[in-house]
C-alpha cells in the first residue's frame, strides 16, 4: 500500500480543478420517477460535455456534476466566462427541449460552476482513473457554500494566485454579471433574466 502511496505522489502535478453542478437537483431527484430522472439527468450532462470548449479532461461524472481538470497553461478569465455560458445556455436549451417534449412542468434546474488550483495526483483502478489530493477535496468543499443563487461561477484564490488577479479587477463585466468578493474567493453572479434577454433571445430562445 506504500508503495502505490508513494507512486501517487511522485506523479503530483499541479492543475486545474473545474466541476459544473446542476443545481436543485436533489429536489428533482425526489420529485422525478426515478426512469425518467435517469435520462433527463443524461441528457442534461450530455449536453455539458458536448460543450467542453476548453477540452478539458473528465475524470468522473459524480451524478449531478462533472470533474473536469487541466494541466499547462490555464484559461483567463474570459475563457472561463465564454465557456461556462456556453454551458449554461446549453443547458438552458435542453432544458427547454426537454419540458416541450416531455410536456413536463418547467424544470427547477440551474448550473454553478466551481473553478479551483492546486497539486492533483493521478491513480488508476481498475481501469479508471482517478484524481486523488486535498485540492480535490477543497473544490467539492465549495459546491456546498453559502452563495444565495444557483447560477454563479466561483473562482478560488488558488486559481487567480496562479494566472494573475489583473484581469478579473480590470475585466468590463457585462450586465448581467456581478463581481463579488469572499474568502477564499471571487464568485460572478447571473442574472439570467438579463442573460435570456441579451443573448438567449437572439439565438431564437
Amino acid at each position: 500500500m506504500a508503495k502505490d502511496i508513494n507512486k501517487a505522489t511522485a506523479a503530483e502535478r499541479e492543475g486545474m480543478i473545474f466541476i459544473p453542478d446542476i443545481s436543485g437537483f436533489t429536489k428533482f431527484v425526489h420529485d422525478t420517477d426515478i426512469k425518467l430522472g435517469k435520462e433527463i439527468t443524461a441528457e442534461l450532462l450530455s449536453i455539458i460535455l458536448q460543450a467542453n470548449m476548453l477540452h478539458l479532461k473528465v475524470s468522473e461524472i459524480e451524478g449531478d456534476a462533472i470533474l473536469f481538470y487541466r494541466y499547462g497553461t490555464l484559461p483567463t478569465l474570459k475563457d472561463l466566462i465564454d465557456q461556462y455560458e456556453r454551458m449554461l445556455i446549453a443547458f438552458k436549451r435542453k432544458l427547454i427541449e426537454i419540458n416541450g417534449q416531455r410536456h413536463l412542468q418547467a424544470l427547477e434546474l440551474s448550473l454553478k460552476l466551481i473553478v479551483h488550483f492546486g497539486p492533483i495526483a493521478e491513480y488508476k483502478l481498475y481501469g479508471f482513473k482517478k484524481l486523488y489530493g486535498e485540492a480535490i477535496i477543497e473544490a467539492h468543499r465549495l459546491l456546498k457554500n453559502s452563495i444565495a443563487s444557483h447560477n454563479y461561477i466561483l473562482v478560488t484564490n488558488d486559481f487567480f494566485d496562479k494566472v494573475g488577479n489583473r484581469e478579473a479587477d480590470e475585466m468590463i463585466l457585462p450586465e448581467w454579471i456581478r463581481k463579488e468578493k469572499a474568502q477564499p474567493f471571487t464568485y460572478f453572479l447571473y442574472d439570467t433574466e438579463i442573460l435570456k434577454l441579451n443573448v438567449l433571445q437572439r439565438n431564437n430562445l
